[in-house]
């Protein structure tokens, strides 16, 4: 399965189902990112059902704190 991820393409041996699998694949913190899918924000009470297909466009973008 590939995805485009960040501008990247991601080349993944298993295929990836949800939002939610690709950001345990990727080891992302699901808590602390905002997700675009195809050009469409994807709520975080949506990274379960929301599905990803081969060749999707991904946009993780993480939140950082600082002062």
């Amino acid at each position: 399965m590939k995805l485009k991820i960040n501008g990247e393409i991601k080349e993944f041996q298993n295929n990836i189902e949800s939002v939610s699998e690709l950001l345990k694949a990727l080891n992302i913190n699901s808590k602390f990112v905002a997700v675009e899918l195809n050009g469409n924000v994807v709520y975080k009470e949506n990274f379960e059902t929301a599905k990803i297909n081969d060749g999707d466009s991904v946009e993780v973008v993480s939140f950082v704190g600082g002062g």
